[in-house]
C-alpha cells in the first residue's frame, strides 16, 4: 500500500514538474496572442484595404465616388457601434463560439459582396453586414481576451496585437490591389473570404481560449489557487458603470483625438502633400513609410508601458503626434525631411489603441476590457467620421488644410494633458452620496 502511494505522489509530482516546465518555456497566452494577431491581421488589413476597390466597384456597378463614400461612412460608424455588442457577446458566449461565429458571418459577407449588382445590395451587404463580421474578428474581441491573459506583461502582449493591425495596413492593401489587377475585383473578395475561413476560423475553433483560469493558471502563467481564482470572478465591471467614472471619459476622450487625428491623416494626408507639390507616387511612399516604422514602435512602446507605466507612455504619444502633424503641414519642397517626419511618425501613430485597452484593464479588470472598451472605441469611431467630414468642410470653405490640422494639433495637446492626468481612481462612481435623513 505505501508503494502504491509513493508512486502516485512521484507520477504527480513529475506531472506537475513537466507542466510548470511547459508553462514556464512558453505560456500558452502567448499562442493565444499569436492567434489573435492573425486574426487581426486580417481583418484590419480588410477594414483599411477599401481603396483599391473604389474604382472598379464605382465603374462596375454604376455609381458615383459619392454613393460609394457613403457606403464606407456608413461601414465605419457601424463597426464602432457593434463594438459594445461584440463585448457582450464575449462575457456571454464565450471567446470561442463568438469568433467562430463572427468568422463565418465575415466569410459570408465577403462572399455576398462579391456577388451585388447595385448600389442597395451594396449599402446592405458592406455597410451593413460586412462590419458585423469586422468588429468580431477586430481589436475589441482581440484586446478583450488578450487582457485577460497577462497583468505584468499586458503592455507587451497588447502591443503585439497593435503591431499585427499595422502590417495588416501595410501588407495587405498591395496584396488586395494585385488580386483585382489579376482577378477583378469580385474574385478577389471571394479570395480573400477563402483566406479568413481557412486562417482565422481554425485559431477560433482550436487555438483561443476563454482565459488562463479556463487552463488552471492564472494571469502570466501563474499558478491557481482559490484566492486567485476568487479575484478574477469578482473583476468584472458593466460598461455602465464604467462611464459612471471619470476615468472612462477620460480614456474615450483622448481615444475620440486619436480616431479624430488618424481619419485626417488618412482620408486627406495624400491629397494635402500633393497640394503641397509632392508627386502622388511620392506622398503615397511617405504614408508607407509611416505605417511600416509604426510596425516596430508599436512593440517597443507597450514594453516601455510595462516598464515606466500607461500614462506617460499614452500622453507622449499624443504630444508626438502635434509635432508630426505640424510638419507634415508645414514642411514644403524637402523630401527628404517628409520622409524623416514619416519615420518619426510611426512612433506618434503607434500604440494609442494598446494602451487604451491596457488601461481599461488596468483600472476595470481584465476581465471588463471588452465590454468597456467596447464603448470606447464607439466613441473613437465617432472621432474618425467627424474628423473626416470636418476636414473636407473646413477645405471647402478655406481653400487648405491648415484649419482642420490646427484643430487636430488642439485636440492631440489637449489629449496628452488628459492622459497624463487620467484618473487613478477610475471605479469612483460620479454618483451622489444620499442625504442623511432630518430629525
Amino acid at each position: 500500500m505505501k508503494k502504491v502511494v509513493y508512486s502516485i505522489t512521484v507520477r504527480r509530482q513529475t506531472e506537475y514538474s513537466w507542466g510548470d516546465m511547459k508553462s514556464r518555456s512558453v505560456f500558452y497566452g502567448w499562442w493565444v496572442v499569436a492567434g489573435f494577431s492573425f486574426m487581426t491581421f486580417i481583418s484590419t488589413g480588410i477594414r483599411h484595404a477599401v481603396g483599391p476597390f473604389l474604382k472598379p466597384i464605382v465603374a462596375d456597378l454604376g455609381l458615383d465616388r459619392a454613393s460609394f463614400s457613403l457606403v464606407i461612412a456608413m461601414s465605419l460608424f457601424l463597426y464602432g457601434v457593434f463594438g459594445p455588442l461584440v463585448g457582450l457577446a464575449l462575457d456571454r458566449f464565450g471567446a470561442r463560439l463568438t469568433a467562430s461565429v463572427g468568422t463565418i458571418l465575415l466569410v459570408g459577407s465577403l462572399v455576398l459582396t462579391a456577388q451585388v449588382r447595385n448600389f442597395w445590395e451594396f449599402a446592405v451587404v458592406y455597410g451593413v453586414i460586412l462590419p458585423l463580421g469586422l468588429a468580431v474578428t477586430g481589436p475589441v474581441m482581440a484586446s478583450g481576451v488578450v487582457a485577460r491573459w497577462f497583468s505584468a506583461r499586458r503592455g507587451t502582449a497588447l502591443s503585439l496585437l497593435g503591431s499585427a493591425s499595422m502590417t495588416g495596413m501595410s501588407l495587405l492593401v498591395p496584396l488586395v490591389t494585385w488580386l483585382i489587377l489579376t482577378s477583378g475585383w469580385r474574385t478577389a473578395y471571394v479570395v480573400i473570404a477563402g483566406l479568413v475561413l481557412v486562417g482565422i476560423l481554425p485559431i477560433a475553433l482550436w487555438v483561443i481560449r476563454e482565459s488562463p483560469e479556463s487552463m488552471g493558471l492564472a494571469a502570466d502563467g501563474a499558478p491557481l489557487d482559490a484566492k486567485t481564482a476568487g479575484a478574477a470572478s469578482r473583476e468584472r465591471v458593466s460598461a455602465t458603470t464604467a462611464m459612471q467614472t471619470l476615468a472612462f471619459w477620460q480614456l474615450a476622450g483622448s481615444f475620440f483625438t486619436c480616431g479624430f487625428s488618424m481619419s485626417l491623416l488618412s482620408a486627406h494626408g495624400i491629397p494635402m502633400l500633393t497640394d503641397h507639390g509632392y508627386t502622388p507616387m511620392f506622398a503615397s511612399w511617405a504614408f508607407g513609410v509611416l505605417g511600416g516604422s509604426a510596425i516596430g514602435c508599436t512593440v517597443m512602446l507597450g514594453t516601455l508601458s510595462d516598464r515606466f507605466g500607461r500614462r506617460p507612455v499614452l500622453a507622449a504619444i499624443y504630444a508626438g503626434r502635434v509635432l508630426i502633424f505640424s510638419g507634415f503641414f508645414l514642411i514644403r519642397d524637402n523630401p527628404v525631411a517628409i520622409l524623416i517626419v514619416a519615420v518619426l511618425g510611426g512612433i506618434t501613430m503607434a500604440g494609442t489603441g494598446s494602451m487604451t485597452s491596457a488601461l481599461t484593464a488596468d483600472i476595470w479588470g481584465r476581465f471588463s476590457v471588452s465590454p468597456v472598451l467596447g464603448v470606447i472605441f464607439l466613441v473613437h469611431q465617432t472621432g474618425a467620421a467627424i474628423g473626416s467630414s470636418l476636414a473636407g468642410a473646413l477645405f471647402e470653405a478655406t481653400g487648405g488644410y491648415g484649419a482642420a490640422f490646427a484643430v487636430a494639433c488642439v485636440f492631440l495637446a489637449t489629449a496628452s494633458v488628459v492622459a497624463l492626468r487620467i484618473d487613478t481612481g477610475g471605479r469612483r462612481v460620479w454618483r451622489a452620496a444620499p442625504e442623511p435623513a432630518l430629525d
